[in-house]
């Protein structure tokens, strides 16, 4: 994890866009009670991320020759989503309907599970050369 790729930037940027979007959408739905609709909204922003990060890690996959790349698109949505929504509340922009516990219970969750995919990453990359798998190299 030594370069971050320029599909990556790409990604960052789109879930920095698609992550503030999402949060005016559910501040505002909750704010006029439509707790339906925030469930709707959050759905369609967990499918637009996933399907972005999809398409851009593929890219990546396809000019790179990684084993798992899907950890570092892991890692920027964890840092970038748990830092808007950090500032979210900072800067007051919440609804009374939403608390910063469960910002901070998702950062904690979430890291624990960040964790998991980090071993698993690390250990994924111990059968390989540079991220090549050894049965791979020589055919």
């Amino acid at each position: 994890m030594k370069s971050i790729t320029i599909n990556q930037l790409k990604f960052a940027g789109s879930l920095a866009l698609l992550t503030i979007l999402f949060r005016f959408a559910l501040s505002a739905l909750l704010s006029d009670m439509q707790f339906t609709w925030a469930w709707v909204i959050a759905a369609i922003y967990s499918l637009s991320v996933f399907i972005t990060g999809w398409i851009l890690g593929k890219k990546d996959y396809e000019t790179l020759p990684l084993y798992d790349i899907g950890f570092k698109f892991h890692l920027i949505t964890y840092i970038e989503c748990n830092l808007i929504a950090e500032l979210w509340f900072l800067l007051g922009f919440q609804s009374h309907f939403e608390n910063v516990k469960t910002v901070h219970y998702t950062a904690l969750f979430w890291g624990i599970g960040l964790m998991i995919h980090l071993i698993l990453f690390r250990y994924s990359r111990k059968g390989s050369i540079k991220g090549i798998e050894k049965s791979e190299l020589f055919d």
